[in-house]
């Protein structure tokens, strides 16, 4: 397995790179984000909650693309695409990690008359490189989603993700279900305000001291070394959860080229064995598109 994973990441990198040095034009966006997460240990008690920043430096790359269709009614083609990032913790390093992942996807258009719908899908395979081992992990993802133009200054997305993780340890290995809806409203030039809803169902994974209800309820338990493991009492365990998380912010295009992102996301998660925790996120970002 750690070989599959060591090959994995090396051939990742591999086509990043490649699709880097082909030319310019196959780097699709460079960000560049700061993150506010006031628990990422996604624990219940005050105890056990420590809020953190960190930066996150993201580059992507388009690998392929052919279009398939093309008439003054429908378009329609497919894709690869690829990521690779890294983000530093400030103030838990052993939460840093590094992601790989590359993306076959496509999309199909009607263009007869405003408020067609618009699909989108696609098929992604991801590696996580943390800081903390057993947090290493490979991801495959599969998601489909439309969106509506009602209006040149508004649109609506609704949308599937399902994600399978397998970790280097079992608490890690989750598989998460979520449904989502966006909206953006552009009520002038180059601005755009953002709203989203997504309902996730499926495995969590928490960060605590152990309770009678996290012994008796979890599937899986082990400590945490991100957050001091056994010397300070604290554990990771594997959990099924369903969670609401609520998104509103705003978009600037500061010109054709750079575009800057406010972003506040609300989380509220309940779990078996009447566990729950609150997280926020505030994400601020800075991107380069091409």
């Amino acid at each position: 397995m750690l070989k599959y994973r060591f090959g994995l990441q090396v051939t990742l990198i591999a086509l990043l790179c490649h699709a880097g040095t082909l030319s310019a034009a196959g780097i699709s966006g460079i960000d560049l984000q700061y993150i506010n997460d006031s628990n990422p240990a996604k624990a219940e008690f005050d105890r056990d909650i420590e809020a953190v920043g960190s930066v996150r430096g993201r580059i992507s790359v388009d690998l392929f693309s052919k279009e398939l269709t093309n008439t003054d009614f429908v378009s329609s083609g497919i894709s690869l695409g690829g990521v690779a990032s890294y983000e530093h913790n400030l103030d838990i390093s052993a939460l840093g990690e590094s992601q790989y992942r590359i993306s076959l996807g496509g999309f199909h258009e009607n263009k007869r008359r405003r408020g067609l719908p618009f699909y989108r899908y696609s098929l992604s395979l991801g590696y996580v490189d943390s800081e903390t081992q057993i947090r290493d992990s490979t991801a495959l993802g599969l998601s489909v989603s439309v969106n509506h133009e009602l209006a040149p200054f508004f649109d609506t997305t609704v949308g599937l993700l399902v994600e399978k993780r397998e970790a280097e340890t079992e608490v890690f290995d989750t598989i998460k279900t979520q449904l989502f809806a966006t909206a953006n409203f552009s009520p002038v030039a180059r601005f755009v305000l953002r709203a989203g809803l997504r309902y996730v169902i499926g495995d969590e994974v928490s960060t605590a001291t152990p309770t009678l209800e996290i012994v008796n309820t979890a599937a899986v338990i082990e400590s945490d070394p991100a957050f001091g493991g056994v010397d300070a009492n604290r554990f990771a365990y594997l959990i099924d959860a369903n969670s609401v998380v609520v998104e509103t912010g705003f978009g600037y295009e500061m010109s054709n080229l750079i575009e800057t992102n406010l972003l506040y996301r609300f989380i509220s998660t309940d779990a078996d064995g009447d566990i729950s925790y609150e997280r926020s996120l505030l994400e601020l970002t800075l991107s380069l598109n091409f």
